[in-house]
Parts: C-alpha cells; sequence; structure tokens
C-alpha cells in the first residue's frame, strides 16, 4: 500500500487506536483499574465516642473505621450522640450501616439508649423531640450480627444517618410513624 495524503487519515486513526488498546490491554491486565485494596478513611476510630450537630430537615452521617478482627456478635463498645443545633424542637430517627469492600451495605445492631426505640423500617427513632441545644445519646455498643463475615485484613466502615424534621411537619405522612407515639 502506497502512502498518500488520502490515506494518510485513515493511518493515523489506525495508529492511534492500536496504541490505545494496547494501553487498554496492559491496564486490564495489570489491574489498574480493579484493585482490591479498600481505602477506606475516616478520622474517627472504632470506641471514640463522637458526637453530630442536628440541622432541621437534614440528614447527618457520622463515620468510623472499623476494621474486620472481630467475631460476628461480639459487642463493641461506641457511644454516638447528637446534638440539636438548630432553634426549633426536631424529630430525630437514626439508621445504622456498615459498608464492605463491594460498596455493599448491611444493617447493624446498636445497644441504643433507652429514649430510642428500632422499628420494622429499620430506622432508630427518638421518642421525645429533641429541643435546641439538646444533647442526646444515640447508642453505648454495636453489634454485628451473626450472618455478617467479614475478613480480618480489610477495612469497614459504620455510617450513622441521622435524619431530622422540624415539629411543625407532617411526621406521619413523611415517615410513616410518629416518633413520640411509639410504646
Amino acid at each position: 500500500m502506497k502512502i498518500n495524503k488520502s490515506n494518510f487519515g485513515w493511518l493515523f486513526a489506525c495508529i492511534g487506536l492500536f496504541i490505545l488498546l494496547a494501553i487498554s490491554i496492559y491496564l486490564g491486565v495489570s489491574g489498574f483499574f480493579f484493585k482490591t485494596q479498600n481505602s477506606y478513611t475516616t478520622d474517627l476510630k472504632l470506641g471514640q465516642t463522637i458526637e453530630g450537630g442536628l440541622n432541621k430537615n437534614q440528614a447527618t452521617s457520622m463515620s468510623l473505621n472499623f476494621s474486620g478482627d472481630f467475631l460476628p456478635g461480639e459487642k463493641l463498645p461506641q457511644i454516638v450522640s447528637v446534638k440539636n443545633s438548630s432553634d426549633e424542637d426536631l424529630f430525630v430517627r437514626a439508621k445504622v450501616f456498615i459498608y464492605n469492600s463491594q460498596n455493599q451495605t448491611q444493617e447493624i445492631n446498636v445497644i441504643e439508649n433507652s429514649n430510642w426505640s428500632k422499628q420494622e423500617d429499620g430506622y432508630f427513632y427518638l421518642t421525645d423531640l429533641i429541643s435546641k441545644e439538646q444533647k442526646v445519646n444515640f447508642c453505648s455498643h454495636i453489634i454485628a450480627s451473626e450472618d455478617f463475615v467479614t475478613l480480618s485484613w480489610k477495612k469497614y466502615i459504620v455510617t450513622f444517618v441521622f435524619e431530622t424534621l422540624d415539629s411543625e411537619s407532617d411526621v406521619i405522612s413523611l415517615w410513616g410513624i410518629n416518633p413520640i407515639e411509639i410504646i
């Protein structure tokens, strides 16, 4: 094949595609995009007391590092509390889960304080309104379920999500439950 001006564009495109294919094969074989090493890091570690601030009609999340070298069902000390930073009384609910290395979540049990109640939807509801500047403890321990299998050399993240509604909101239509009426 003789190279002339009409074939030069095609030749350039073919060489460019060949180089891109070679790079793609190299990165695919070397696992560049598929590394299994977890890079989950937070400033908080299991066992440290954590406190989060709540604002009206918002969700707040707190996450902490969790290594896999524990026994399923083991109680691990973790004090978590929240403080109302808004100027209004708030309804509060919380959910706790673990992220694993495949970015899947699994719920985790907690030993909640007496003013919290876990419901069928998986949320823990504060059974009182939290007033301005009031601080409430959520839990004292976390417990991974018996069927959650972890690997001791991997890192996981435990995440606490707190959702709030102001006292003027229609909490039943939004959450399907009135936390104050929980018995």
